[in-house]
């Protein structure tokens, strides 16, 4: 097959919108506008109006994405493939890695890019050595401390084939709404303090602590959750022994002006149990926000061990709720412009774009 040098095709049929699925509307509209003409792979009926009118981009949907050797989606995938003559596939979530890989080696693509945001464990045997001993795949990972699990962990990683890029975000320029609906429906009292978290309602993310946590903080410390999706937490049900600390924690649902939430809060909290490099505390710190967070590996390395960051053990309720506190009655300080160096210094999105742009269309130097 002869390929459009600036082609590529991008698989995330995912059915919640969620950091990854961020970071490939990004490299889509960063690629679309760049030139480059992109074909992203979606489930039917999930993410298509998320990239209506971006420029030089395709939505293809598909109704369901296989198992591990589902043939019907090979061909299907493959027929997509003759039709685009990519240049590049990437796939940006590993359950699609082995059929992805496997229909473009055989339509012989020149670069297979799979992502990897979250260390997983990459089973030896034969689905993994085509993966990567045959079809030559790439991984690209978004932190040095999931890079270096995998090289020690894995014998089909090495420097040639394993590339870190950081995720990258602008710094906002959101001006503060005073009377933001989501936060003023909640009547909170003006001496509040707001403690952001986000993402899904599941055990990874941790918060079934956040009665815990909640507990041993002041009578104005509020917890505000952001987002939808992933509902395995019955949070009525984990609530109902706190029914004074069920007032103090308020579920927005679904926000779609995150820069808002993020201006209202005071401190944002990740306590979760298993998490990459998370887009949530890249927002936080572009916005200048004091973060709370667990020793997940991304958070440790994004706050440099302590110096963007107050860090705890995971499943430490007592240690976070300090953390919380020592904020809150100022104790310690993050100054807003320290905290937003960080991403304008390391964590940009031209850094991100940049880097991303050499790995899938490498020049032929």
């Amino acid at each position: 097959m002869k390929v459009a040098p600036k082609n590529i095709i991008i698989f995330c049929p995912s059915k919640i919108w969620g950091g990854i699925e961020k970071n490939v509307l990004l490299r889509s509209i960063f690629f679309g506008e760049n030139g480059y003409y992109v074909t992203v792979v979606i489930l039917k009926d999930t993410f298509e109006e998320k990239f209506l009118n971006c420029k030089n981009v395709t939505v293809h949907t598909i109704t369901k994405r296989g198992g591990d050797l589902n043939m019907t989606v090979v061909r299907n995938y493959m027929q997509l493939i003759e039709k685009v003559k990519p240049n590049t596939v990437f796939a940006a979530i590993k359950r699609d890695w082995w059929l992805v890989s496997l229909a473009a080696h055989l339509k012989k693509v020149p670069n297979i890019i799979l992502y990897l945001g979250n260390l997983r464990k990459i089973r030896t045997g034969l689905k993994y050595h085509l993966v990567f001993n045959v079809f030559k795949s790439k991984v690209l990972v978004n932190s040095d401390s999931l890079k270096t699990d995998l090289l020690e962990n894995s014998s089909y990683f090495n420097q040639e084939n394993l590339v870190r890029i950081y995720n990258g975000i602008e710094l906002p320029q959101t001006q503060l709404i005073t009377d933001w609906k989501p936060i003023k429906k909640l009547k909170l009292p003006k001496d509040s303090f707001l403690i952001g978290v986000a993402g899904w309602l599941n055990y990874r993310k941790g918060f079934d602590l956040l009665p815990e946590i909640l507990k041993d903080l002041p009578e104005n410390a509020h917890i505000i959750h952001a987002g939808s999706g992933g509902f395995e937490l019955d949070m009525d049900q984990i609530l109902s022994p706190y029914p004074e600390l069920a007032k103090r924690i308020h579920f927005l649902g679904h926000v779609n002006e995150m820069g808002q939430f993020f201006q209202h809060i005071d401190i944002f909290l990740l306590c979760s149990r298993e998490e990459g490099m998370a887009n949530v505390l890249l927002e936080s710190l572009s916005h200048g926000k004091p973060i709370v967070s667990t020793k997940v590996p991304g958070s440790e390395e994004l706050l440099e061990n302590g110096t963007y960051g107050i860090l705890t053990e995971i499943n430490d309720v007592e240690a976070i709720s300090k953390g919380i506190k020592a904020i809150l009655e100022k104790k310690i300080t993050f100054e807003s412009e320290f905290l937003k160096q960080r991403i304008s210094s390391d964590f940009s999105l031209q850094n991100m774009m940049a880097q991303t742009e050499k790995l899938l269309f490498p020049s032929e130097d």
